[in-house]
């Protein structure tokens, strides 16, 4: 599991949607409006869906915890979802290869 520190808040999501998020944040061009997402989390270790807004200058930092690695609802949706957005932005030639 890995701690998302995104806007002042820490989230805890798995290892695979913390890795989907963050490949996907680096794709986004800097002239592309907000994108709005939303994934699985715990926050003080509730399970809670969380909406991020974001655009290429989001910072988020994903730090590895102790936190057992648990299955969250809605787990592989979110990684399908973030999955299919870099690449839409890849098929468009947008992502930063460097």
């Amino acid at each position: 599991m890995r701690a998302l520190h995104y806007a002042g808040c820490e989230l805890v999501t798995s290892d695979r949607v913390a890795e989907a998020l963050l490949d996907y944040v680096v794709t986004l061009p800097l002239n592309q409006p907000p994108e709005r997402v939303t994934i699985p989390a715990l926050r003080d270790g509730a399970p809670v869906v969380a909406e991020l807004v974001l655009t290429a200058s989001t910072a988020i930092a994903a730090v590895t915890t102790n936190t057992r690695e648990t299955v969250l609802d809605g787990e592989d949706y979110a990684i399908e979802v973030l999955r299919n957005k870099a690449r839409r932005l890849d098929s468009v030639g947008f992502i930063f290869h460097g």
